[in-house]
């Protein structure tokens, strides 16, 4: 048996951990985050320019810290995948996948456009349910966003403990990031 609480937090954390792996595209056509026979819902005759891979920040970077009583393994179970999509329009297709959120939690897209000064604006229209994501009972989401522009430098998801969109001290930005990449040629 263990002596103290600690030993089992760290053996549950460690469970939790490895059942979260990141998600290869195999794994996530299994749970269902994959379209059209494995591909990523792509438009007819154009594919993506990029896969971008979605990781948690690390918990020093994390501007807020934690969300009150949260172990730092089930916030940073979470990743995921974004497809970027050039379309011939002009359009940016977003297409993300995004496993190991809180079931049933409430979180925000971001687009940084900088990171000197930082600059953000919601990854998609501003408002309830537009540059929003609930995970489903299982953790899973999948979301879809068309820009008019290319992205910007970074992707951010962050949480809303409160389960409120607003900019209330329930907002934990950095449960995923990503790096975008430049604007491809056509």
């Amino acid at each position: 048996m263990f002596k103290s609480s600690k030993g089992i937090l760290y053996i549950i954390g460690a469970l939790v951990i490895g059942f979260y792996l990141p998600m290869t595209q195999a794994s996530l056509a299994e749970a269902g985050g994959m379209h059209h026979g494995g591909s990523y819902g792509q438009e007819e005759g154009v594919s993506p320019a990029a896969y971008v891979p979605l990781f948690p920040m690390k918990v020093a970077d994390l501007k807020k810290g934690l969300p009150p009583g949260m172990l730092q393994a089930s916030f940073q179970a979470a990743r995921g995948t974004a497809a970027l999509t050039k379309l011939p329009s002009g359009k940016t297709k977003v297409e993300f996948h995004l496993t190991g959120l809180i079931p049933f939690g409430v979180y925000t897209l971001w687009n940084v456009l900088s990171t000197e000064p930082f600059k953000d604006e919601p990854l998609g229209e501003f408002g309830a349910g537009k540059h929003s994501v609930v995970a489903n009972g299982h953790g899973n989401a999948h979301k879809v966003v068309y820009l008019s522009k290319w992205v910007g430098k970074e992707f951010l998801l962050d949480y809303h403990a409160d389960g409120k969109l607003s900019q209330s001290k329930g907002v934990f930005p950095g449960a995923l990031w990503g790096q975008f990449p430049p604007e491809p040629k056509r």
